[in-house]
Protein backbone atom coordinates (compact mmCIF):
# COMPACT_ATOMS: atom_id res chain seq x y z
CA UNK A 1 0.00 0.00 0.00
CA UNK A 2 1.38 3.39 -0.99
CA UNK A 3 0.97 6.46 1.16
CA UNK A 4 -1.57 9.05 0.09
CA UNK A 5 -0.37 12.49 -0.99
CA UNK A 6 -1.38 14.14 2.28
CA UNK A 7 0.54 11.48 4.22
CA UNK A 8 3.68 12.04 2.15
CA UNK A 9 3.40 15.77 2.77
CA UNK A 10 2.96 15.18 6.51
CA UNK A 11 6.06 12.96 6.59
CA UNK A 12 8.01 15.72 4.84
CA UNK A 13 6.83 18.32 7.35
CA UNK A 14 7.77 16.15 10.33
CA UNK A 15 11.13 15.32 8.76
CA UNK A 16 11.87 19.03 8.36
CA UNK A 17 10.95 19.66 12.00
CA UNK A 18 13.08 16.77 13.19
CA UNK A 19 16.15 17.76 11.19
CA UNK A 20 15.72 21.36 12.31
CA UNK A 21 14.60 22.25 15.81
CA UNK A 22 14.44 18.67 17.15
CA UNK A 23 18.06 18.00 16.21
CA UNK A 24 19.12 21.32 17.74
CA UNK A 25 17.46 20.47 21.08
CA UNK A 26 18.42 16.80 21.28
CA UNK A 27 21.85 17.09 22.90
CA UNK A 28 20.64 19.47 25.63
CA UNK A 29 17.55 17.40 26.41
CA UNK A 30 19.78 14.32 26.68
CA UNK A 31 22.39 15.95 28.90
CA UNK A 32 19.77 17.34 31.27
CA UNK A 33 17.50 14.30 31.08
CA UNK A 34 14.41 16.42 30.45
CA UNK A 35 11.37 15.74 28.30
CA UNK A 36 11.26 17.97 25.22
CA UNK A 37 7.90 19.64 25.56
CA UNK A 38 8.84 21.99 22.70
CA UNK A 39 9.06 19.06 20.30
CA UNK A 40 5.62 17.82 21.27
CA UNK A 41 4.18 21.31 20.96
CA UNK A 42 5.42 21.50 17.37
CA UNK A 43 4.02 18.05 16.60
CA UNK A 44 0.65 19.13 18.03
CA UNK A 45 0.40 21.85 15.42
CA UNK A 46 0.48 19.13 12.76
CA UNK A 47 -2.14 16.99 14.53
CA UNK A 48 0.39 14.21 15.20
CA UNK A 49 -1.11 13.13 18.58
CA UNK A 50 -4.17 12.00 16.60
CA UNK A 51 -2.08 10.35 13.88
CA UNK A 52 -3.17 6.78 14.56
CA UNK A 53 -6.76 7.47 15.60
CA UNK A 54 -9.51 6.81 13.05
CA UNK A 55 -11.17 9.69 11.28
CA UNK A 56 -14.48 8.62 12.85
CA UNK A 57 -13.29 10.01 16.19
CA UNK A 58 -11.52 13.05 14.70
CA UNK A 59 -8.08 11.52 14.20
CA UNK A 60 -5.93 11.67 11.08
CA UNK A 61 -6.44 8.00 10.27
CA UNK A 62 -2.91 7.69 8.90
CA UNK A 63 -1.72 4.43 7.39
CA UNK A 64 0.74 2.20 9.20
CA UNK A 65 3.45 3.18 6.72
CA UNK A 66 2.94 6.89 7.35
CA UNK A 67 3.18 6.26 11.08
CA UNK A 68 6.43 4.31 10.68
CA UNK A 69 7.97 6.93 8.37
CA UNK A 70 7.18 9.68 10.87
CA UNK A 71 8.56 7.76 13.85
CA UNK A 72 11.70 6.82 11.90
CA UNK A 73 12.26 10.44 10.84
CA UNK A 74 11.98 11.67 14.43
CA UNK A 75 14.19 8.89 15.80
CA UNK A 76 16.91 9.82 13.33
CA UNK A 77 17.27 13.16 15.13
CA UNK A 78 15.89 12.54 18.62
CA UNK A 79 15.11 8.99 19.71
CA UNK A 80 13.66 10.10 23.05
CA UNK A 81 10.90 12.09 21.36
CA UNK A 82 10.22 9.15 19.02
CA UNK A 83 9.90 6.74 21.95
CA UNK A 84 7.48 9.04 23.80
CA UNK A 85 5.41 9.59 20.66
CA UNK A 86 5.27 5.89 19.79
CA UNK A 87 4.10 5.10 23.32
CA UNK A 88 1.35 7.70 23.03
CA UNK A 89 0.22 6.40 19.63
CA UNK A 90 0.23 2.82 20.88
CA UNK A 91 -1.81 3.63 24.00
CA UNK A 92 -4.25 5.96 22.23
CA UNK A 93 -4.88 3.31 19.57
CA UNK A 94 -5.32 0.65 22.25
CA UNK A 95 -7.89 2.74 24.12
CA UNK A 96 -9.77 3.64 20.93
CA UNK A 97 -10.98 0.05 20.48
CA UNK A 98 -12.41 -0.19 24.01
CA UNK A 99 -16.18 -0.12 24.43
CA UNK A 100 -17.51 3.39 24.75
CA UNK A 101 -17.47 5.03 28.17
CA UNK A 102 -17.52 8.78 28.92
CA UNK A 103 -13.93 9.16 30.09
CA UNK A 104 -12.56 7.40 27.01
CA UNK A 105 -14.61 9.57 24.68
CA UNK A 106 -13.51 12.77 26.45
CA UNK A 107 -9.84 11.74 26.21
CA UNK A 108 -10.02 10.93 22.50
CA UNK A 109 -11.68 14.28 21.86
CA UNK A 110 -8.93 16.03 23.84
CA UNK A 111 -6.28 14.22 21.78
CA UNK A 112 -7.79 15.03 18.41
CA UNK A 113 -8.83 18.62 19.19
CA UNK A 114 -6.11 19.77 21.59
CA UNK A 115 -3.21 17.41 21.02
CA UNK A 116 -3.38 15.83 24.48
CA UNK A 117 -0.97 12.98 25.19
CA UNK A 118 -1.48 9.76 27.13
CA UNK A 119 1.14 7.56 28.81
CA UNK A 120 0.92 4.11 30.37
CA UNK A 121 3.07 2.52 33.08
CA UNK A 122 3.33 -1.08 32.00
CA UNK A 123 6.47 -2.65 33.38
CA UNK A 124 8.40 -3.32 36.57
CA UNK A 125 9.23 -0.08 38.41
CA UNK A 126 12.64 1.42 37.64
CA UNK A 127 15.59 -0.25 39.41
CA UNK A 128 13.38 -2.94 41.02
CA UNK A 129 14.08 -6.62 40.45
CA UNK A 130 10.87 -8.35 41.55
CA UNK A 131 8.05 -8.07 39.04
CA UNK A 132 5.44 -9.78 41.23
CA UNK A 133 4.28 -6.65 43.11
CA UNK A 134 4.13 -4.53 39.94
CA UNK A 135 0.75 -3.33 38.73
CA UNK A 136 -2.39 -2.01 40.35
CA UNK A 137 -5.08 -3.54 42.55
CA UNK A 138 -8.55 -2.04 42.73
CA UNK A 139 -11.11 -2.14 45.52
CA UNK A 140 -14.64 -0.81 45.63
CA UNK A 141 -15.87 1.91 47.95
CA UNK A 142 -19.46 2.84 47.20
CA UNK A 143 -19.60 4.72 43.91
CA UNK A 144 -15.81 4.92 43.70
CA UNK A 145 -12.96 2.62 42.72
CA UNK A 146 -9.77 2.82 44.77
CA UNK A 147 -6.41 2.07 43.08
CA UNK A 148 -3.17 1.08 44.80
CA UNK A 149 0.13 -0.06 43.32
CA UNK A 150 2.95 1.05 41.09
CA UNK A 151 4.48 0.31 37.70
CA UNK A 152 7.26 1.78 35.60
CA UNK A 153 8.42 2.96 32.19
CA UNK A 154 5.54 5.37 31.50
CA UNK A 155 7.33 7.01 28.58
CA UNK A 156 6.25 10.60 27.92
CA UNK A 157 4.74 10.99 31.38
CA UNK A 158 6.08 14.53 31.86
CA UNK A 159 4.01 15.70 28.90
CA UNK A 160 0.96 13.50 29.37
CA UNK A 161 -2.52 14.83 30.04
CA UNK A 162 -3.79 11.33 30.84
CA UNK A 163 -2.38 8.15 32.38
CA UNK A 164 -3.75 4.75 31.43
CA UNK A 165 -4.06 2.84 34.71
CA UNK A 166 -5.29 -0.71 34.39
CA UNK A 167 -6.02 -2.95 37.35
CA UNK A 168 -8.12 -5.79 38.62
CA UNK A 169 -10.77 -6.35 41.28
CA UNK A 170 -10.37 -9.61 43.17
CA UNK A 171 -13.75 -11.39 43.15
CA UNK A 172 -12.66 -14.15 45.48
CA UNK A 173 -11.50 -17.72 45.13
CA UNK A 174 -13.01 -19.56 42.21
CA UNK A 175 -14.18 -16.39 40.47
CA UNK A 176 -12.60 -14.41 37.65
CA UNK A 177 -11.28 -10.97 38.49
CA UNK A 178 -12.90 -7.93 36.97
CA UNK A 179 -10.62 -5.89 34.71
CA UNK A 180 -10.61 -2.13 35.32
CA UNK A 181 -9.43 0.60 32.95
CA UNK A 182 -9.14 4.20 34.06
CA UNK A 183 -7.76 7.37 32.49
CA UNK A 184 -6.92 9.80 35.30
CA UNK A 185 -5.01 13.04 34.77
CA UNK A 186 -1.60 13.48 36.43
CA UNK A 187 -3.25 15.93 38.87
CA UNK A 188 -5.63 13.28 40.24
CA UNK A 189 -5.33 12.95 44.02
CA UNK A 190 -3.47 9.79 44.97
CA UNK A 191 -1.61 9.51 41.66
CA UNK A 192 2.08 10.38 41.60
CA UNK A 193 4.39 10.48 38.60
CA UNK A 194 7.61 9.92 40.48
CA UNK A 195 10.04 11.78 38.23
CA UNK A 196 12.69 9.11 38.79
CA UNK A 197 13.78 8.27 35.23
CA UNK A 198 17.59 8.40 35.13
CA UNK A 199 19.03 6.04 32.54
CA UNK A 200 22.19 5.76 30.46
CA UNK A 201 20.33 6.29 27.20
CA UNK A 202 16.95 7.59 26.05
CA UNK A 203 17.34 10.08 28.85
CA UNK A 204 14.66 12.50 27.65
CA UNK A 205 11.79 9.99 27.40
CA UNK A 206 10.42 10.80 30.90
CA UNK A 207 9.79 7.07 31.44
CA UNK A 208 8.95 7.53 35.11
CA UNK A 209 7.28 5.20 37.59
CA UNK A 210 3.62 5.90 38.38
CA UNK A 211 2.43 5.33 41.94
CA UNK A 212 -1.20 5.05 43.04
CA UNK A 213 -1.93 5.43 46.75
CA UNK A 214 -5.66 5.24 47.42
CA UNK A 215 -6.43 6.95 44.13
CA UNK A 216 -10.20 7.32 44.00
CA UNK A 217 -11.98 7.26 40.64
CA UNK A 218 -15.76 7.53 40.25
CA UNK A 219 -17.04 4.26 38.84
CA UNK A 220 -18.72 6.21 36.04
CA UNK A 221 -15.28 7.39 34.85
CA UNK A 222 -13.82 3.90 34.52
CA UNK A 223 -14.50 0.76 32.55
CA UNK A 224 -15.12 -2.40 34.58
CA UNK A 225 -15.31 -5.61 32.56
CA UNK A 226 -15.36 -9.25 33.75
CA UNK A 227 -12.19 -11.05 32.71
CA UNK A 228 -14.31 -13.69 30.94
CA UNK A 229 -15.72 -11.01 28.64
CA UNK A 230 -12.22 -9.76 27.89
CA UNK A 231 -11.20 -13.26 26.84
CA UNK A 232 -14.31 -13.53 24.65
CA UNK A 233 -13.53 -10.18 23.04
CA UNK A 234 -9.96 -11.26 22.32
CA UNK A 235 -11.19 -14.49 20.76
CA UNK A 236 -13.69 -12.58 18.63
CA UNK A 237 -10.98 -10.15 17.53
CA UNK A 238 -8.77 -13.06 16.52
CA UNK A 239 -11.48 -14.13 14.11
CA UNK A 240 -10.70 -11.03 12.03
CA UNK A 241 -7.10 -11.72 10.99
CA UNK A 242 -6.46 -8.33 9.36
CA UNK A 243 -7.65 -6.43 12.45
CA UNK A 244 -5.48 -8.67 14.62
CA UNK A 245 -2.47 -8.08 12.36
CA UNK A 246 -2.94 -4.33 12.43
CA UNK A 247 -2.52 -4.33 16.19
CA UNK A 248 1.16 -5.08 15.57
CA UNK A 249 1.69 -1.44 14.53
CA UNK A 250 2.82 -0.47 18.04
CA UNK A 251 5.55 -3.11 17.98
CA UNK A 252 6.63 -2.10 14.50
CA UNK A 253 6.92 1.49 15.74
CA UNK A 254 9.70 0.34 18.03
CA UNK A 255 11.48 -1.14 15.02
CA UNK A 256 11.09 2.18 13.20
CA UNK A 257 12.90 3.85 16.11
CA UNK A 258 15.71 1.31 15.78
CA UNK A 259 15.88 1.98 12.06
CA UNK A 260 16.03 5.76 12.48
CA UNK A 261 18.79 5.44 15.05
CA UNK A 262 20.73 2.96 12.91
CA UNK A 263 20.57 5.33 9.94
CA UNK A 264 21.82 8.16 12.17
CA UNK A 265 24.70 6.02 13.46
CA UNK A 266 25.60 5.01 9.90
CA UNK A 267 25.58 8.60 8.60
CA UNK A 268 27.63 9.82 11.57
CA UNK A 269 30.13 7.04 10.91
CA UNK A 270 30.52 8.01 7.26
CA UNK A 271 31.07 11.65 8.17
CA UNK A 272 33.55 10.75 10.90
CA UNK A 273 35.80 8.43 8.86
CA UNK A 274 36.00 10.96 6.04
CA UNK A 275 37.41 13.54 8.47
CA UNK A 276 39.47 11.36 10.81
CA UNK A 277 43.21 11.36 10.03
CA UNK A 278 45.21 8.22 10.77
CA UNK A 279 45.43 6.36 14.07
CA UNK A 280 47.86 8.37 16.14
CA UNK A 281 48.89 12.00 16.37
CA UNK A 282 52.20 13.28 15.04
CA UNK A 283 54.31 12.49 11.97
CA UNK A 284 56.68 10.14 13.84
CA UNK A 285 53.89 7.69 14.51
CA UNK A 286 53.44 7.13 10.78
CA UNK A 287 57.14 6.36 10.14
CA UNK A 288 57.15 8.40 7.00
CA UNK A 289 53.92 6.99 5.64
CA UNK A 290 51.60 9.77 4.44
CA UNK A 291 48.75 10.42 6.83
CA UNK A 292 45.47 9.29 5.32
CA UNK A 293 41.86 9.31 6.34
CA UNK A 294 40.24 6.46 8.19
CA UNK A 295 37.92 6.06 5.22
CA UNK A 296 40.98 4.90 3.21
CA UNK A 297 41.56 1.92 5.51
CA UNK A 298 40.30 -1.43 4.23
CA UNK A 299 39.20 -2.58 7.70
CA UNK A 300 37.04 0.55 8.09
CA UNK A 301 35.53 0.05 4.64
CA UNK A 302 34.66 -3.55 5.54
CA UNK A 303 33.06 -2.44 8.80
CA UNK A 304 30.98 0.14 6.97
CA UNK A 305 29.95 -2.49 4.43
CA UNK A 306 28.69 -4.71 7.20
CA UNK A 307 26.74 -1.83 8.73
CA UNK A 308 25.23 -0.95 5.35
CA UNK A 309 24.10 -4.54 4.87
CA UNK A 310 22.25 -4.66 8.18
CA UNK A 311 20.75 -1.20 7.75
CA UNK A 312 19.31 -1.74 4.30
CA UNK A 313 18.06 -5.30 4.83
CA UNK A 314 16.44 -4.06 8.03
CA UNK A 315 14.70 -1.28 6.12
CA UNK A 316 13.39 -3.71 3.52
CA UNK A 317 12.09 -6.14 6.13
CA UNK A 318 10.38 -3.48 8.24
CA UNK A 319 8.46 -1.84 5.43
CA UNK A 320 7.61 -5.18 3.85
CA UNK A 321 5.97 -6.15 7.14
CA UNK A 322 4.20 -2.81 7.40
CA UNK A 323 2.73 -3.13 3.90
CA UNK A 324 1.57 -6.70 4.52
CA UNK A 325 -0.48 -5.85 7.62
CA UNK A 326 -3.60 -5.25 5.52
CA UNK A 327 -3.48 -8.65 3.81
CA UNK A 328 -4.49 -11.68 5.84
CA UNK A 329 -1.79 -14.31 6.31
CA UNK A 330 -2.83 -17.95 5.78
CA UNK A 331 -2.85 -18.50 9.54
CA UNK A 332 -2.19 -16.75 12.85
CA UNK A 333 0.89 -18.94 13.28
CA UNK A 334 2.39 -17.79 9.97
CA UNK A 335 1.78 -14.14 10.82
CA UNK A 336 3.36 -14.61 14.25
CA UNK A 337 6.45 -16.21 12.71
CA UNK A 338 6.67 -13.38 10.17
CA UNK A 339 6.51 -10.66 12.83
CA UNK A 340 9.01 -12.42 15.10
CA UNK A 341 11.34 -12.86 12.13
CA UNK A 342 11.09 -9.14 11.37
CA UNK A 343 11.66 -8.11 14.97
CA UNK A 344 14.64 -10.46 15.24
CA UNK A 345 16.29 -9.07 12.12
CA UNK A 346 15.78 -5.45 13.14
CA UNK A 347 17.03 -6.26 16.63
CA UNK A 348 20.18 -7.78 15.15
CA UNK A 349 20.48 -4.77 12.83
CA UNK A 350 20.43 -2.43 15.82
CA UNK A 351 23.04 -4.48 17.65
CA UNK A 352 25.35 -4.80 14.65
CA UNK A 353 25.12 -1.18 13.50
CA UNK A 354 25.66 0.26 16.98
CA UNK A 355 28.64 -2.01 17.65
CA UNK A 356 29.96 -1.43 14.13
CA UNK A 357 29.88 2.33 14.56
CA UNK A 358 31.99 2.04 17.69
CA UNK A 359 34.44 -0.38 16.08
CA UNK A 360 34.92 1.77 12.99
CA UNK A 361 35.04 5.17 14.66
CA UNK A 362 36.79 4.31 17.89
CA UNK A 363 37.42 6.28 21.06
CA UNK A 364 37.29 9.78 19.61
CA UNK A 365 33.69 9.22 18.49
CA UNK A 366 32.61 8.13 21.96
CA UNK A 367 33.01 11.50 23.61
CA UNK A 368 30.39 14.03 24.62
CA UNK A 369 30.05 16.69 22.00
CA UNK A 370 29.78 14.17 19.17
CA UNK A 371 26.30 13.01 18.23
CA UNK A 372 27.44 9.42 17.86
CA UNK A 373 27.97 9.09 21.61
CA UNK A 374 24.32 9.94 22.31
CA UNK A 375 23.08 7.85 19.39
CA UNK A 376 25.03 4.84 20.63
CA UNK A 377 23.64 5.15 24.16
CA UNK A 378 20.12 5.49 22.79
CA UNK A 379 20.57 2.39 20.63
CA UNK A 380 21.78 0.41 23.63
CA UNK A 381 18.78 1.72 25.56
CA UNK A 382 16.42 0.52 22.85
CA UNK A 383 18.06 -2.88 22.81
CA UNK A 384 17.84 -3.52 26.55
CA UNK A 385 14.25 -2.30 26.79
CA UNK A 386 12.70 -4.60 24.23
CA UNK A 387 12.64 -8.20 23.09
CA UNK A 388 15.72 -10.29 23.78
CA UNK A 389 17.63 -11.75 20.84
CA UNK A 390 17.83 -15.26 22.28
CA UNK A 391 14.11 -15.28 23.11
CA UNK A 392 13.31 -14.31 19.54
CA UNK A 393 15.59 -17.04 18.17
CA UNK A 394 13.94 -19.59 20.44
CA UNK A 395 10.49 -18.55 19.23
CA UNK A 396 11.56 -18.82 15.59
CA UNK A 397 13.02 -22.26 16.12
CA UNK A 398 9.95 -23.52 17.92
CA UNK A 399 7.68 -22.11 15.21
CA UNK A 400 9.72 -23.78 12.47
CA UNK A 401 9.30 -27.08 14.32
CA UNK A 402 5.53 -26.65 14.41
CA UNK A 403 5.36 -25.89 18.11
CA UNK A 404 2.82 -23.30 19.34
CA UNK A 405 4.31 -19.83 19.65
CA UNK A 406 3.10 -16.40 20.72
CA UNK A 407 4.37 -12.88 20.34
CA UNK A 408 3.87 -10.17 22.93
CA UNK A 409 5.77 -7.28 24.30
CA UNK A 410 7.99 -5.43 24.20
CA UNK A 411 8.08 -6.08 27.96
CA UNK A 412 11.81 -5.46 28.05
CA UNK A 413 13.23 -6.56 31.38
Amino acid sequence: MNMETWEQELVEKVTALAQGSFAERAALADSEGVFSQENMDELRKLGIPGLALPKSVGGLGASAEAQMRIIEAIAYCDASTAVALNMHLLVAGFVSVFPMFPRKDAMLKDITENGALVCAPGSVPTAELDDRPAGYKVTEDGDHLVFNGKAGFASGSDGAGYVLIGGSIDRGEGNDDDIVISLPTPETSGLTIRGNWDAMGLRATASHDVLCENMRIPRTEAMVVPAALVRMALEAAAANPVAAQQRAVGALGILAIWLGLAQAAFDETLEYVRERHGYLAGPAANLGKPVGFRSDEAWAQMGIGDMEHWLETGRVMLYDSVRRLDTAFPSTEEFTRHIVRTVYHLRRMSEEVSAGAMRVCGAHAYVRGRNLERIFRDMVGCNVMAWKTDQLKLTLGQGALGMPITFAGPAGT
